[in-house]
């Protein structure tokens, strides 16, 4: 970091845009704005009561079992829930509920570990001041969704259409928010990409959707 003066001052993500600046000023190079990120999962497998597929018997690990056909869930692109990501954390901000990982957004130092330690990718950093997102990594026809998934993306496109901000593309196969284009545009949109989204519980407020996913609480008698 010192000596190499190629090393940018932002390799900390832990750290964030405060510990950035930090270290710039300590080494003397160009500080650069560094947004705080949350891993989000990319699935909704839990409540679009996606189903098995088979009864898997082997090794009990996510990647282990994605190797069988991309795991025991009907949904080839959902998440394996075996907890490798939960495994992977170093201060157990993940819990498995369902089997299926839930993100303490205040335990979590944003290290990124989890979304490494995903076999599928479905783990992603994402910036904390993004406004929509697709809970969903489907890669299949609305047919097959349909079939497997009872709130999974199907593919048709309408969220694309009325995005003014033209945000919103199909990358790698998976319909995808360009946050960067979503943010630049601002809230006027008034976030008409959910209004015209049939499956409203993939695409949501960012922040809603980060609510919905907390571990219900139970109150002491």
């Amino acid at each position: 970091m010192v000596a190499n003066p190629d090393v940018p001052p932002s390799r900390c993500p832990t750290g964030g845009d405060a510990v950035c600046q930090i270290v710039a000023a300590l080494t003397g190079k160009e500080a650069e704005h560094v947004e705080d990120t949350v891993p989000v999962v990319f699935c909704s497998r839990v409540q679009g009561n996606v189903h098995d597929k088979y009864d898997y018997i082997g090794y009990g690990s996510c990647s282990g079992a994605n190797l069988a056909l991309g795991g025991p869930s009907e949904c080839q692109y959902g998440c394996v829930g075996f907890g490798e990501c939960a495994q992977a954390c170093p201060v157990d901000a993940i819990t498995m509920v369902d089997n299926f990982p839930v993100i303490d957004e205040e335990a979590c130092i944003r290290c990124g570990l989890c979304a490494k330690a995903c076999p599928k990718g479905i783990i992603r950093m994402v910036p904390k001041n993004a406004r929509v997102l697709i809970r969903c990594s489907t890669k299949d026809p609305g047919r097959v969704t349909r079939a497997v998934c009872d709130v999974g993306c199907i593919h048709c496109k309408a969220c694309m259409k009325k995005c003014p901000a033209k945000a919103i593309s199909v990358i790698d196969g998976k319909v995808t928010i360009d946050t960067e284009k979503c943010l630049a545009y601002g809230p006027s949109c008034n976030q008409v990409c959910i209004e015209a989204c049939d499956k409203r519980h993939i695409l949501q407020p960012f922040v809603d959707a980060q609510r919905q996913a907390e571990p219900k609480k139970v109150q002491a008698a």
